[in-house]
């Protein structure tokens, strides 16, 4: 309901407003309201009660009227004042040619057609394949136009020829810098608005002919190779005003809506440049709707941490989402810039602001109702939205302050400053510098080798034991290692089913001792002791002289206790009259300790263990296998139970002098927190050096490692886990490309995508499912010939999210049934709800929605409402709603 309706103009917006929403009823086609009344074209057989009773939904109970056998629309007045009023009249209409819409923030027209997004453009390409990059800010003096600059002089650094025109034409910066560098000015932007606008019949040749003579004059130089930047100013004049032709005069019924755009592009050609890299004003303006309103354009938003910057660039991308969005995988992603915030102080508002403007990016695409052979489904397409629509964070400089006048001056402060390089991912058609050349050996044979690899590494702890298997340091296992050289680890490691935890456990058991394990990861320790497991993960195979029970026999002398005997003494534990008491359990976890170091049955525990303790040989506890013999800890006993070897034994340990004795515990993280309810941050934030979680580095990390071991790339000449992200996103590239598509699409950048499609939304991936996804993306590339540059293609890895979605849904149910079971029971509302959606829309309680989110598995929108990760939404069948659809090629 509007609030104030003084004039027909609040009439007019709220009436276009109703329409953006889709609120208009099928009899009305037009509305045009003025000074005198307001005018309602409406279908043939309208009556005015549908009217009536209609505005009065609209704008308020009692809003209408009938005054001298007219209808009217009241408006707002004083109660001292007389009653003013619109007279509302109907007009019928039959047939109605379609409306033709400009590409304008403001709509001359008030139709219904204003629910619906911009035609699209009859071409989905500009002219020669050119590229248009439009730099916008809602407000000024938050860094646009430096950011504009950085990446115009970063392609040309790359070699591409450069457009760089300032489009600002009432506040111009790149303009003055130009001039301060006493930089030559034959032609303008404002020059080839003029030309163009006296083009005939939409014709733009003879404009761009023009201006294209002229603009050979105002390149700048200072760049190796090919590359260079020509500068398009946006006026000659020295005096300020207005321009005399501003870019919406240009949008006449006889041209393409997309005229400007379109010419630009043509410019680029005719000039001989690759790239339009454009610094648009700022707000909510005419004079830069024409070029952020045509979705063939790479549109960029640069905002700051503070409130009305954020909100208004927040606003104006939904808007123009609505408008004008961009089909996915044929447009190029919008994307955003995040500056002049200050780490120490502003770090969780830039993530904050960032992941308000994903969302709102998110609502700027559009997916094709209908899709060629080898494009995603639309449902696919959500992962690249993620991955597409992060926004870039560019931190305060104070170099940034106080900018220098000249463009060589600029330009060498935005070098020092890093921006060029924080601008990469806006940069069409660059190839990642350093790439490894292509691999020997046919793509099928590494494929098959690959899937082959991967596929043994899916379950890996069940072979962890085997002395001849490979393994890879992880940042974790460095650090366990790093602070324990000169004393045993007394500590517990955390992580989610799948992490590596077993794995981890299987290859100290393969080493036998604790500077062994060092050694295998590249490190050395002064302590030296033989690794002893307590309990066993019930998935762990026999293999080799390392077994975990060959090693307790082997320190017992001779049969020493099995992993069925502990456990067997842990069940009694639990049905002892003291099994809720912490002192119990620590004693009867002690004993197990004591017993799987060699002591005799009757020998006391701590005695055994003291003694053992000043012995030269030095013994290290491992343990694991926790969730095998726990299950579920749903009663106080095993919750004890566990809290007890958690902290009550690690505390006992510190507590020896000269201390030669260590433990390391590995246990799920749900676990951790089913036993611990008081303190669980201070406990978790002790360990969390050791936490087995995988974030996106460590998961390009792990495919590398299997994708070398495996012989589908070539082994880099540095040790993988000494290299930094860069080194690793470069050696990948032979095995799945820098884009989900060719080098210069607009498809997502793979090593963003991988972590995107298989992670959490606790930024957790699993090494499980990546070894997974590794191996069924290289099995359906098998027999793929048209992708000869890599050995996973696009298509293959977007069917392995599927199949590791399912894969990891099935064993979740496993590993923790209560989330098991609210994730079956909410796919069983996936036929009649989509994504985002209420926790009531799944029959989710508030609790529920909670425990889900602190799994991961869900996250709350702005709004309210609730989305899942990828990995879990394709098995749980769940479709995506609440984004613009367009029929591919209209």
């Amino acid at each position: 309901m509007a609030e104030r309706l003084f004039t027909w103009v609040d009439v007019d917006a709220h009436l276009a407003e109703a329409a953006v929403a889709g609120e208009w009823p099928d009899w009305l086609l037009e509305a045009d309201a003025w000074w005198d009344g307001l005018e309602l074209s409406v279908r043939p057989g309208t009556t005015e009660a549908m009217v009536r009773d209609w505005l009065d939904a609209l704008f308020g109970l009692g809003s209408t009227a009938e005054h001298d056998g007219a209808l009217e629309l009241g408006l707002d007045r004083p109660s001292s004042h007389v009653p003013d009023a619109l007279e509302v009249r109907l007009v019928a209409v039959g047939q109605r040619e379609k409306v033709m819409r400009r590409p304008r923030l403001g709509e001359r027209r008030v139709v219904r057609e204003l629910g619906e997004s911009l035609a699209r453009p009859q071409s989905a390409e500009f002219p020669g394949d050119k590229q248009l990059i439009a730099f916008h800010s809602f407000k000024g003096g938050v860094g646009r136009t430096l950011h504009a600059v950085a990446l115009a002089d970063h392609l040309a650094m790359r070699g591409q020829r450069v457009l760089l025109i300032d489009a600002d034409l009432e506040a111009p910066g790149i303009t003055w810098m130009y001039q301060a560098q006493h930089g030559r000015c034959d032609i303008a932007y404002e020059d080839l608005l003029a030309l163009l606008h006296s083009a005939q019949q939409g014709d733009a040749t003879r404009a761009v002919e023009i201006a294209a003579a002229f603009l050979p004059n105002q390149r700048v130089s200072k760049y190796p190779g090919t590359g260079w930047v020509t500068v398009l100013p946006a006026s000659r004049r020295t005096r300020l005003g207005p321009p005399r032709i501003a870019p919406a005069d240009l949008l006449t019924e006889d041209r393409s809506p997309y005229f400007l755009s379109e010419s630009l592009a043509a410019l680029a050609e005719a000039a001989g440049a690759d790239t339009v890299v454009l610094d648009l004003r700022a707000g909510a303006s005419e004079l830069a709707a024409p070029i952020l309103l045509d979705p063939r354009v790479i549109r960029v938003f640069v905002t700051t941490v503070s409130s009305q910057s954020l909100q208004g660039t927040e606003t104006l991308i939904r808007q123009l989402g609505g408008q004008s969005p961009a089909v996915a995988g044929v447009d190029p992603a919008p994307g955003a810039v995040i500056t002049q915030y200050r780490l120490d102080v502003h770090d969780g508002h830039a993530e904050q602001a960032r992941t308000r403007l994903s969302a709102a990016l998110s609502t700027t695409f559009a997916v094709p109702e209908t899709a060629g052979e080898g494009t995603p489904s639309p449902d696919e397409l959500a992962v690249d939205e993620q991955v597409l629509t992060e926004p870039v964070l560019s931190p305060f400089r104070e170099e940034l302050l106080a900018l220098p006048r000249s463009w060589d001056a600029v330009v060498e402060v935005v070098r020092r400053c890093g921006l060029p390089e924080l601008l990469e991912e806006f940069a069409p058609g660059l190839t990642v510098p350093g790439a490894p050349e292509e691999e020997p050996g046919t793509l099928d044979d590494r494929r098959r080798a690959l899937a082959a690899d991967a596929g043994r590494l899916i379950f890996a702890e069940q072979h962890g034991t085997d002395p001849g298997l490979k393994f890879l340091t992880t940042e974790p296992v460095r650090r366990l290692i790093a602070d324990h050289s000169t004393d045993l680890p007394v500590a517990v490691v955390v992580g989610a089913k799948g992490s590596g935890k077993t794995f981890t456990f299987a290859r100290m058991c393969a080493q036998k001792t604790w500077e062994r394990f060092a050694a295998e990861n590249d490190q050395h320790v002064q302590r030296s002791a033989r690794v002893v497991p307590v309990l066993d993960p019930a998935n762990i195979a026999e293999q080799g002289d390392a077994s975990p029970q060959q090693l307790r026999d082997a320190v017992a002398g001779g049969v020493g206790i099995t992993a069925d005997e502990i456990r067997a003494h842990l069940n009694a534990g639990l049905r002892h009259e003291r099994a809720g008491e912490a002192e119990f359990w620590r004693d009867r976890w002690l004993e197990c300790l004591a017993r799987a170091a060699g002591a005799g049955e009757g020998d006391p525990s701590e005695d055994f263990l003291i003694r053992i303790n000043q012995a030269p040989d030095a013994i290290l506890f491992v343990v694991d296998g926790l969730e095998d013999w726990l299950g579920t800890p749903d009663s106080e006993s095993k919750r004890m139970a566990l809290r007890a070897l958690l902290i009550e034994v690690p505390a006992w340990l510190r507590r020896l002098r000269s201390r030669s004795l260590g433990l390391v515990v590995f246990v799920r993280q749900d676990l951790v927190r089913a036993a611990i309810r008081q303190n669980l941050g201070q406990f978790l934030a002790r360990y969390s050096p050791y936490e087995l979680r995988w974030e996106a580095e460590d998961a390009l990390r792990l495919s590398l490692w299997v994708a070398v071991n495996a012989g589908a790339v070539t082994e880099p000449s540095r040790l993988i886990a000494d290299m930094g992200f860069d080194e690793i996103v470069r050696a990948l590239l032979p095995l799945w490309g820098a884009k989900l598509g060719t080098e210069s699409s607009r498809e997502a950048w793979t090593e963003r995508w991988v972590p995107a499609a298989l992670a959490d939304f606790n930024a957790e991936i699993q090494a499980r499912d990546i070894v997974r996804f590794l191996c069924e993306a290289a099995k359906v590339s098998v027999g793929d010939g048209r992708w000869s540059d890599r050995v996973l293609t696009p298509a293959a890895m977007r069917r392995a999210l599927v199949a590791c979605s399912r894969a990891k849904v099935e064993e979740i149910g496993q590993e923790n049934p209560r989330l098991g079971e609210l994730l079956r029971r909410m796919s069983s509302f996936s036929e009649s709800v989509k994504m985002p959606f209420e926790a009531s829309d799944v029959a989710l309680e508030s609790d529920e929605a909670r425990d889900l989110e602190e799994w991961g598995a869900l996250a709350k929108d702005a709004d309210g409402r609730y989305r899942m990760p990828e990995i879990y939404r394709h098995a749980l069948g769940f479709r995506t709603q609440g984004r613009a659809r367009v029929v591919r090629g209209l």
